[in-house]
């Protein structure tokens, strides 16, 4: 395979339908996985692809290079392309892949994200090469601004997404997305960023409830009326990742924390923030608690009468 080429390349073309077609006039071509060049079979199972799959291609939108999306991955997506990383060689970025349906998907610290049918489960690729100091925490507020940059421009959800600290998304006080960014550095230099997004479309999964938990939604829940799709969706946040990360290396994070701030649903509310295995350890201690007053560029929270600015922990709303 020419790998000069932009593609999409699925065993599922049927569960792409409506993007795919947006990309241009060029319909669906076989890709066998003999036929597929050396990086693009190591890629293709590394997000889960199956090498005995009826594999297809066409071109991509630009600027991604390759887009991979598999019908079932019995593993991470995240944990795979990072291992692919460090094992080589490594796919052309930018890079996306996408599965309809998984196992072993995760959040945070490994707490499981089901992976259900009709979900949106994205994991991007970008190849910063710039230092840590430029980029800031920028590339951790990215794909949280990009899921709100996508999710408001769909006018019938009829509530704004806002952003619960430190990543996730919810509307109407529901949880609806959760992201989680993992960098890989050479000394000072942040070589390559894999963003994993979760978004809730037709499915609301089922979480035991506790007051670690935020309270699941999603897209066809809270819009029953209106038909919210996987491939309507998924062009919208391509284009806000690309757009994002072009801003990242351009502007550096001054940008994104202002929109990640203005979005925030937390500033202004009680809250209180635990170790980070609350909820899961009965020995997780309380950190602060306190009114949120700001968001600072590093994303620590400024709290009401806490001298210290918050810098991890779990937060839980007490108003």
């Amino acid at each position: 395979m020419d790998t000069s080429e932009s593609l999409i390349i699925t065993d599922c073309p049927e569960a792409l339908r409506g993007f795919a077609e947006s990309v241009g006039q060029a319909g669906w071509e076989a890709a066998p996985f003999v036929h597929l060049g050396d990086s693009t079979r190591r890629a293709w199972q590394a997000v889960g692809g199956l090498e005995q799959a009826e594999i297809v291609r066409r071109p991509a939108p630009a600027p991604w290079r390759q887009i991979m999306a598999v019908d079932h991955s019995a593993t991470s997506q995240v944990d795979g392309l990072r291992e692919l990383l460090h094992t080589g060689p490594v796919p052309p970025t930018p890079f996306a892949c996408l599965a309809m349906t998984g196992d072993n998907f995760h959040g945070n610290r490994g707490r499981p994200w089901r992976a259900l049918g009709g979900n949106l489960h994205l994991t991007a690729l970008f190849s910063p090469n710039r230092s840590a100091r430029e980029l800031g925490l920028g590339l951790s507020m990215l794909p949280t601004v990009a899921v709100v940059d996508a999710l408001g421009q769909f006018d019938a959800l009829g509530q704004a997404p806002r952003i619960k600290w430190v990543n996730d998304v919810l509307i109407g006080g529901r949880k609806v997305s959760g992201v989680i960014t993992s960098t890989v550095a050479k000394g000072e230099c942040i070589e390559h960023a894999v963003l994993g997004i979760g978004i809730n479309i037709a499915t609301t999964p089922e979480l035991a409830s506790g007051k670690f938990v935020q309270p699941p939604g999603s897209l066809r829940e809270l819009a029953p009326d209106i038909l919210i799709t996987l491939p309507a969706i998924l062009p919208v946040l391509l284009e806000s990742l690309a757009k994002r990360h072009a801003q990242l290396l351009e502007h550096g994070p001054g940008a994104l924390h202002a929109d990640y701030v203005r979005h925030n649903c937390v500033i202004g509310r009680e809250v209180e923030i635990w170790e980070e295995t609350a909820g899961e350890y009965d020995a997780a201690k309380l950190i602060a608690r306190g009114r949120v007053t700001d968001i600072l560029p590093d994303l620590s929270l400024r709290l009401n009468g806490v001298t210290e600015p918050v810098r991890r922990g779990r937060l839980i709303f007490a108003d």
